[in-house]
């Protein structure tokens, strides 16, 4: 594969209603080719029902944990019993604590039940991902093996990078032996489970206030997509048009509206045009378990 091929991903649809308006405008835009839906969240049907209406190409972004301690997202599955994925019948807004304390059959109920959630609403997921990378066993639960099981049941390819690039960015560099080894585990599993992975993925690692200005955002991304090999790529932003009360929630939101501006901006576009990208979705990638 000689090509460099590009995803464009728009994390966090249903997250909130500036986000859903943000997303579905780039996707008219042709601004992003792929979404991913954060099923539990307050907005994920009204971000289905988006996706559904413009026939925008969405994935199912699994997730463990809320995203703020004063939001209460319900779990997607219910039995009516206690959960070890819940406290006072919420997701916890600590992902790592969410992820030490579940279950391994709890995760896989949860995951599933979030991919059923959007397909009850007509809405079929073309990929799956991880909200916060609590499925990576970063956190020394092996998740991903839950993971990658539904993936092999629906058939969707998964985002995890193939090449430890990702590490090196994600981790500024500091990457143990460890770490190095668990990848190419998990990169061997998924052969023998037949899931399919991207080549690579971007995304800025950096909170709100370590990054200088707009500026010195889009020229992060252009850097690392300069430095992008051929093969399948993503890049995932979380974009969001300005909204004042959940910058006072969060500072971090400042990067969610600089990112929204750059994609809404045309910049990306013409980049990735002089780079010689092409840009693709998920499902129509050449992943090759396809």
């Amino acid at each position: 594969m000689n090509e460099r091929y590009l995803i464009i991903n728009a994390d966090d649809f249903g997250l909130c209603p500036a986000m859903n308006q943000a997303i579905c405008e780039l996707f008219r835009m042709g601004s992003i080719t792929s979404s991913s839906v954060l099923a539990p969240a307050p907005e994920a049907v009204a971000a289905c029902k988006y996706a559904v209406d413009g026939h925008f190409p969405v994935g199912v972004h699994w997730t463990l944990y809320s995203e703020w301690e004063r939001s209460c997202w319900p779990p997607a599955y219910s039995s009516g019993k206690p959960s070890s994925l819940t406290a006072d019948g919420c997701l916890p807004a600590d992902g790592g604590a969410a992820a030490k304390r579940a279950a391994s059959g709890d995760v896989t109920k949860e995951l599933d039940a979030q991919y059923r959630l959007m397909a009850g609403e007509g809405c079929l997921p073309d990929h799956a991902d991880s909200h916060g990378g609590t499925l990576y066993g970063i956190n020394g639960r092996f998740f991903f093996i839950n993971a990658f099981r539904l993936c092999q049941k629906y058939r969707l390819p998964f985002r995890f990078a193939r090449s430890p690039s990702f590490l090196e960015r994600q981790f500024c560099g500091n990457v143990s032996p460890a770490l190095k080894a668990a990848h190419a585990g998990i990169i061997f599993l998924a052969d023998r489970m037949k899931v399919s992975l991207p080549d690579d993925f971007i995304t800025h690692p950096l909170p709100a206030e370590k990054i200088r200005d707009y500026e010195d955002l889009c020229s992060y991304y252009e850097a690392q997509l300069t430095a992008a090999p051929s093969g399948i790529t993503e890049v995932f932003l979380h974009p969001s048009v300005p909204d004042p009360g959940m910058l006072r929630l969060t500072p971090q939101w400042r990067k969610r509206v600089w990112e929204y501006e750059y994609l809404k901006s045309g910049r990306l576009a013409h980049f990735l045009e002089k780079e010689g990208f092409r840009t693709v979705s998920w499902k129509t990638a050449p992943f090759p378990n396809k």
